[in-house]
């Protein structure tokens, strides 16, 4: 038995010889993994690496091939759905139900809230709990739909801590939120630990590992590499493990555009959204990649979503190499060449259960059909030569989306867009939820985009995203900009400092 993990009297969950296999593919292979009881724990490492199946295995909701899962001494049954005051796992994906209130979301599938809800009996600790991470502004009887997507992820994470579970899963809870919003997350995560609590962390956001976690496991290729002291990994090291080979940053990938002398693609003149962000006027060069930073709720991804057409109700002007156009919809972006990948690309990006080759070329139909009859053969050539472009294996382009990797189904919805070849690329998070070694992937291929003559915008609440993969970078607070400068004269710290706090003369708020 590896020191590394040794069983001691405060270990609460132990997981020994865990084995998963899909036919002939090895998921996770003789894990060996232990908790202690109240510390929260990071579990790192590529899309792929095993973390997912792992995660199910523990709930209950995939059966190990092979190996044993105890805690607290009580040995789970291999398959069974795991007791939630046992182990609780929010997943990336949100499982809220809109058409629910937000009291039935929290207590729905809680065993202590009976099989028919008493919602009266448990209603003030639902409030207590959503007033303790921040949401104390939520009506416990609003339907769900009404909140945020940031929002809705602290009432999946509410509904753990209701359930007051011994282990708590948390897989990307923070992808997207606002730094407000993950301070909630952190406040709720520690709590927890206050109360006993074991919390495991999933997270790409590599400083979110550093700050929360007492130790930290690195997953890679479906086993496990090594479980340390978080004071015992560098940045590098940890990259490292995950990854078994040095990642280079953006700089080593191409060279920033100049921006002087670009000639103009974009150019918005007296933009804004009623409610969501004031009047700007921002011009974007071609081949140029422009990142527009805000807290969620500044209107920065408003200003995004207004150039893709999702945003109707704009004012002002929208002018693309010299011709004003009318941006009222999705069809009215992409017959101006304006293509969107959405933050959300399980609900929005891709069709998870449609063939990855079908996902790619779905967007031109119109293009690969004659007399409403799709031409096969064409529409597959351009789907191989995309998916070659993102690097997607060919030989998996008949399986549908959902076998893939959070980070491949990143790379199928970015293709899909990027099969309109469009003048302008409109990116909303582009890598939320993607592990490093694909972000740096696709930072590549969107740079290649770039190099070619496609501008890019795109909006992120991931600092480190903006200096990775943009030229320039615009940062918003409260509806206004506060700055537009060049991103290799400002630091994570310069934006930091305009997206928390604006210029140090701003107080108004944006105009209803």
């Amino acid at each position: 038995m590896s020191a590394e993990t040794s069983v001691n009297d405060s270990t609460i969950l132990d997981v020994r010889g865990l084995r998963k296999t899909y036919g002939g593919v090895v998921a996770i292979k003789n894990i060996d993994f232990e908790l202690q009881a109240g510390e929260i724990h990071g579990l790192c490492g590529e899309n792929g690496a095993g973390k997912s199946t792992l995660v199910k295995t523990l709930g209950g909701l995939v059966a190990p091939t092979e190996g044993e899962i105890t805690v607290g001494g009580v040995q789970l049954k291999a398959g069974k759905r795991t007791d939630p005051r046992l182990i609780s796992i929010v997943h990336q994906e949100l499982s809220i139900i809109p058409d629910l209130t937000v009291l039935d979301n929290v207590l729905i599938g809680d065993p202590a809230a009976g099989e028919f809800l008493r919602r009266t009996a448990h209603a003030k600790a639902v409030r207590r709990q959503l007033d303790e991470i921040g949401l104390a502004h939520v009506d416990l009887n609003a339907p769900a739909r009404k909140l945020s997507l940031a929002e809705q992820q602290l009432v999946e994470i509410a509904r753990g801590v209701v359930r007051g579970a011994k282990i708590l899963m948390l897989d990307e809870p923070t992808a997207t939120l606002s730094d407000s919003e993950i301070r909630r997350v952190f406040k709720a995560v520690r709590l927890l630990k206050e109360r006993g609590s074991t919390i495991v962390f999933i997270s790409h956001r590599l400083p979110e590992v550093f700050e929360l976690t007492d130790r930290i496991t690195v997953f890679r290729n479906g086993e496990r590499v090594t479980t340390r002291p978080t004071t015992e990994f560098t940045t590098e090291q940890l990259v490292q493990a995950m990854i078994g080979r040095e990642v280079g940053s953006r700089h080593a990938l191409a060279e920033a555009v100049s921006v002087t002398a670009s000639k103009s693609r974009l150019k918005l003149r007296d933009f804004a959204v009623p409610g969501r962000f004031k009047k700007l006027s921002v011009e974007v060069g071609e081949g140029e990649v422009l990142a527009v930073v805000g807290q969620l709720g500044s209107g920065a991804d408003a200003v995004v979503e207004a150039i893709a057409g999702l945003r109707p109700g704009y004012a002002g002007v929208i002018e693309l190499d010299g011709s004003v156009v009318e941006v009222r919809s999705i069809a009215d972006a992409i017959k101006a060449s304006i293509a969107y990948v959405s933050e959300d690309r399980a609900g929005k990006g891709v069709f998870l259960e449609a063939p990855i080759e079908t996902n790619i070329y779905s967007s031109i139909l119109d293009r690969v059909s004659h007399f409403g009859l799709v031409r096969r053969s064409e529409a597959r050539e351009r789907a191989r030569n995309l998916a070659a472009q993102f690097q997607i294996d060919a030989r998996r382009l008949p399986h549908d989306v959902s076998t893939l990797s959070g980070g491949n189904q990143q790379k199928v919805s970015l293709a899909k867009a990027v099969a309109l070849e469009p003048r302008v690329l409109i990116l909303n998070e582009p890598t939320r939820g993607v592990d490093i070694g694909a972000r740096t992937e696709i930072y590549k291929q969107l740079r290649e985009l770039a190099r070619r003559g496609m501008s890019l915008v795109f909006f992120t609440t991931d600092i480190e995203e903006v200096h990775e993969l943009a030229d320039r970078v615009i940062t918003i607070f409260r509806g206004s900009v506060v700055s537009d400068r060049l991103t290799a004269e400002v630091s994570m710290d310069d934006v930091l400092r305009d997206i928390l706090h604006g210029p140090e003369s701003s107080t108004q708020e944006v105009a209803a």
